[in-house]
């Protein structure tokens, strides 16, 4: 096919404005895609700007989370640190505080201890200087509650004149200090009743004047006695100090009656005592008061260390028209005395307890005996019978004592033994004084001698 130069031209043309538009086209694209890519570009700036800025947004709360936990941990352990601190104190505190409350409770206990020790070293203290004063300080102190002493003119010395045992002393003492005490009550209740209570005083002397050595007669004056002391219009405190005061006068104003009404009148006055047992400590302070020897003690008189009068006045002698009784009369009073205190130790009631019997009869022979034998020298001539003496109290005296089992018994008992079982009898007493020879030279017992030996001599003795 032949063509023709127009068409050729013509599709020539068609084909250049085909390249044209198509080269159009294509730049079209390239600019689009240009500018897609442009536009590509920066969304991913955009996206990389954005995605910085958050990540830098999360890096900013994370420091922040970060920097709040931080703190939150300083302050917990702050906090804890604090609670350390303060529980640590707190314990400490406490650890003091019970250290001080454990110091404080020992510093007390020692205190307590050591005033309790000093209490008790005083306490001993004060019982043996005590005992040593009634032992062996002056007359006056032994005598201080008797009447007629607080004006004597003692030396000191005298003391060592008082032959007595500490306890019998002691005992006396108690029993004086009591009357005194009861006798200055009444005194009080006197004032306060207002009334004068002579009437029973002269009704309770009475009784015991009519008192007689029948069996009816003892029953009815004690029944009588007990009522009036029981009787509540009148103390009975006042009662009894008239009851001791009167039975007491009944042995010095009555001798001769007495004599033969003594063991009645310590029927009744076991009776009476055992329905009110104050009258009998009254009663017997009363009687220590009226005669030395009821403690038992005795007093050796020594010129250098008291005058005769004022030894009279503590042996008790009574005054008569100023002057001190004859030793007649004394030693009659004395008699009286002795037997009343002698019945009273032995007189023993059906169904009635002695309130001051056979147990300290015992307790007063001891002692008494030991008083003897204390200032007892083996002087005798007759030494044999003196032997036999001795083991009769060591065989059966001592025996009986220790069967009693009265642990007021045992120093008077020991101090028997000691003074048997190692011849102190053979010793010089105490104040013994001679100017040649011992006497006890004239009567030396063998030396072999012992105070259980030779029993069937001591039968034969006694068969004699």
């Amino acid at each position: 096919m032949r063509v023709s130069e127009d068409d050729y031209y013509d599709y020539d043309d068609d084909g250049v404005n085909d390249r044209h538009d198509s080269e159009s086209s294509g730049d079209d694209n390239s600019v689009i895609e240009e500018n897609q890519m442009q536009l590509m570009g920066r969304v991913g700036l955009l996206d990389g700007v954005l995605a910085e800025l958050e990540h830098e947004r999360h890096q900013e709360i994370k420091e922040k989370v970060r920097n709040k936990v931080k703190s939150l941990e300083t302050d917990l352990m702050h906090v804890y640190e604090r609670s350390t601190s303060a529980l640590s104190q707190a314990v400490k505190k406490r650890a003091e505080e019970a250290r001080k409350a454990v110091d404080f409770e020992a510093e007390n206990r020692r205190a307590k201890e050591a005033a309790e020790k000093e209490v008790t070293e005083n306490a001993k203290k004060t019982s043996e200087e005590t005992q040593k004063r009634e032992a062996a300080q002056t007359l006056k102190d032994v005598n201080m509650s008797e009447p007629g002493i607080s004006g004597s003119n003692i030396s000191p010395s005298a003391g060592s004149l008082v032959r007595a045992a500490d306890s019998t002393l002691r005992v006396k003492v108690e029993r004086l200090q009591k009357f005194k005490k009861v006798d200055e009550n009444n005194q009080a209740l006197r004032l306060s009743h207002n009334q004068d209570f002579r009437s029973y005083e002269l009704q309770i002397g009475r009784r015991i004047k009519q008192i007689s050595g029948n069996r009816d007669s003892v029953r009815a004056k004690a029944s009588e006695l007990i009522r009036l002391m029981n009787d509540p219009l009148c103390p009975q405190s006042i009662s009894a100090v008239m009851f001791a005061k009167k039975v007491v006068s009944q042995c010095s104003t009555q001798s001769a009656n007495f004599n033969n009404t003594a063991f009645a009148c310590g029927h009744v006055i076991v009776l009476v005592t055992s329905q009110v047992p104050l009258a009998m400590d009254l009663l017997l302070a009363e009687l220590h008061k009226a005669c030395i020897y009821t403690v038992p003690k005795h007093v050796a008189y020594s010129e250098s260390a008291i005058s005769k009068e004022d030894y009279f006045k503590v042996m008790g002698f009574r005054e008569e028209d100023g002057k001190a009784e004859s030793h007649e009369s004394y030693l009659e009073g004395v008699a009286s005395y002795m037997k009343l205190y002698g019945v009273l130790v032995q007189t023993e009631v059906s169904g009635v307890q002695n309130l001051h019997g056979l147990k300290e009869a015992n307790i007063y022979t001891a002692v008494a005996l030991n008083s003897f034998l204390e200032v007892l020298h083996s002087s005798r001539h007759k030494k044999t019978q003196f032997r036999k003496i001795l083991n009769i109290i060591s065989r059966h005296f001592l025996g009986a004592l220790e069967s009693k089992q009265n642990p007021k018994l045992n120093p008077i008992i020991m101090k028997l033994k000691t003074y048997i079982d190692t011849n102190q009898f053979l010793e010089e007493p105490e104040g013994w004084l001679l100017k040649t020879s011992l006497l006890s030279e004239m009567a030396m017992p063998e030396a072999n001698y012992s105070p259980q030996q030779n029993y069937h001599s001591q039968q034969n003795y006694h068969s004699q």
